[in-house]
């Protein structure tokens, strides 16, 4: 076999198997594992907040994710994040980790935890109280059964296309 033939052979065989893994789209707003690690051991989770929306600032949805318990995280924090974020030098949201019009935000893990649970019971008490009322509404002439089924799934992680 020829020198050349071999060769190509072999850089062939080497390009497969660096590409054995399958291809996933990229996601702009992953946060790196080693990130949520360490904010995890800090007992803090972390989360993308939208500021803007159409180029203004939005100052409702911020406001009501400060509410909710969350803060702005600074960079000195994430340098891993550097590379692909940009840090807002000016205005209100000053010194925030950016990626596109979301900044990226921390809060307690357990305070997010708790207030989960609490919409999920407001929501199990919600539907326990609509199938009440439809119940007592049965009669025997023209009786009602209620065989709904209610389950949780979530979509496709949107993707972005630039």
């Amino acid at each position: 076999m020829s020198e050349a033939r071999k060769s190509r052979e072999t850089t062939g065989r080497v390009n497969e198997e660096r590409f054995d893994e399958d291809f996933a789209e990229p996601n702009w707003l992953s946060i790196p594992g080693t990130v949520i690690d360490r904010f995890r051991d800090q007992g803090l989770v972390l989360r993308w907040v939208r500021f803007q929306i159409n180029g203004q600032d939005d100052y409702k949805n911020v406001g009501d994710r400060q509410a909710d318990g969350w803060t702005f995280v600074d960079p000195n924090d994430v340098p891993e994040m550097m590379a692909t974020s940009r840090i807002v030098s000016e205005g209100r949201f000053e010194n925030c980790v950016v990626r596109g019009d979301v900044a990226l935000a921390q809060a307690s893990a357990k305070r997010m935890a708790s207030r989960k649970e609490y919409y999920e019971n407001r929501s199990r008490d919600m539907i326990t109280a609509v199938n009440q009322q439809l119940m007592s509404q049965s009669n025997s002439a023209m009786p009602i059964h209620n065989n709904s089924r209610s389950t949780v799934t979530r979509g496709r992680t949107p993707s972005f296309n630039d």
